[in-house]
């Protein structure tokens, strides 16, 4: 049988169904890419925000570590910053607000830092940020980034 005979037995109230669903499933279909869409631009602008919080957050924990070297750029940078003391003071209000969106590795990671301000556990932060940040595996230790220059 062919489609257009087929289609000449179908009654009226068949073809206004079958109209009907294609029109539903289409619509069905544009609010699910909707929903898909703002999520994606959700996780996206949450993402980048992450990434640039982390950043920042490095960079200060970097300056504690190295502070009697870094201090000049520091209060170029963040004038309001002018001591050891207000960068870690600094540091502990980074602690509280990741709370919002760092994932649990990366806040117990950085509570590690701020009890024990070293090089071990600033490079501990720093790849637990990386691995949150990308889902990167890695098998980088602390050792992988000793260069002195």
């Amino acid at each position: 049988m062919s489609i257009s005979l087929k289609i000449k037995q179908m009654t009226e109230d068949q073809i206004i169904k079958a109209i009907g669903l294609v029109g539903f499933g289409g619509l069905l279909k544009s609010a699910f890419d909707f929903l898909i869409a703002t999520k994606k631009s959700k996780q996206d602008s949450q993402h980048s925000f992450k990434e640039t919080r982390y950043k920042a957050i490095i960079l200060l924990c970097y300056a504690l570590i190295y502070y009697e070297r870094e201090n000049s750029k520091l209060v170029i940078n963040r004038p309001d910053i002018d001591s050891k003391g207000n960068l870690l003071n600094e540091l502990q209000v980074e602690f509280f607000n990741m709370s919002l969106y760092a994932s649990d590795k990366v806040i117990i990671s950085m509570k590690e830092f701020i009890k024990h301000q070293n090089k071990a556990t600033l490079i501990n932060l720093a790849i637990t940020m990386r691995r949150d940040l990308y889902g990167i595996r890695t098998f980088l230790k602390n050792n992988h980034f000793d260069v002195e220059l």
